[in-house]
């Protein structure tokens, strides 16, 4: 269970703000999208290109809940060699993979479809992460790659949450900050029947505001 009202802000950008309230709202939003275009999101990139790409050299078909545009997916097809399509409650105006829509709750494909599903630093943006794994291991034949955060106390839970705003108050990404501890994540797999294959934790840098985690999880029945 996380913290409560330690960040309690839930949505961004507002709809509505007076004069130069939203002005500054608006400049604010678009300094910070400038930082993560030219600074955050390419080191972003570069690390978990190198570090997810091993994980799916297993599994030619690979389909990343919470795609965005795809840009990650698509440095980590060419490395692991593989084929990978995303969906997304939103349809970005460019993407780099194949791209389709869904309503966050139901994915529209067929059971067993992908032989691995990922999904990247989006599980703390829904509420029911337990419903959304459900519904990724149905359609996954193999295995999931989850990559999310963990925290450890409320410092720690405070400084996801800046992170968090950070990367995704200027897209107007719904903000839940529904992170889970190392023991809340294991409560869930084990609830699921998924096996932990691998667990790896890491900081980016020293001065990294998040605590990182990633699973790569064997779904029941698969070989």
């Amino acid at each position: 269970m996380a913290p409560k009202n330690i960040w309690p802000v839930s949505k961004y950008p507002p709809r509505r703000a007076p004069g130069s309230t939203r002005l500054q709202t608006n400049l604010g939003l678009a300094f910070l999208q400038y930082l993560d275009e030219k600074f955050f999101f390419p080191q972003r990139y570069q690390h978990l290109s190198v570090l997810l790409s091993p994980h799916l050299k297993e599994g030619p078909t690979v389909l990343d809940v919470g795609s965005s545009s795809g840009r990650l997916a698509h440095k980590l097809a060419a490395n692991a060699g593989c084929d990978i399509m995303g969906v997304d409650v939103c349809f970005p105006s460019k993407t780099w993979i194949p791209i389709c829509c869904y309503d966050g709750l139901s994915l529209p494909f067929d059971d067993n479809s992908f032989e691995c599903v990922m999904m990247i630093d989006m599980l703390h943006h829904v509420e029911d992460i337990n419903c959304a794994i459900s519904e990724a291991q149905r359609v996954a034949s193999r295995y999931l790659l989850i990559k999310d955060h963990y925290w450890t106390n409320r410092s720690n839970y405070f400084a996801l949450c800046v992170s968090d705003y950070i990367g995704n108050a200027p897209y107007g990404v719904p903000l839940p900050y529904n992170y889970q501890r190392l023991e809340s994540w294991g409560s869930i797999f084990k609830s699921q029947d998924l096996e932990v294959l691998t667990c790896q934790t890491w900081k980016y840098h020293r001065f990294d505001l998040s605590s990182h985690v990633v699973y790569k999880l064997q779904v029941p029945g698969a070989s």
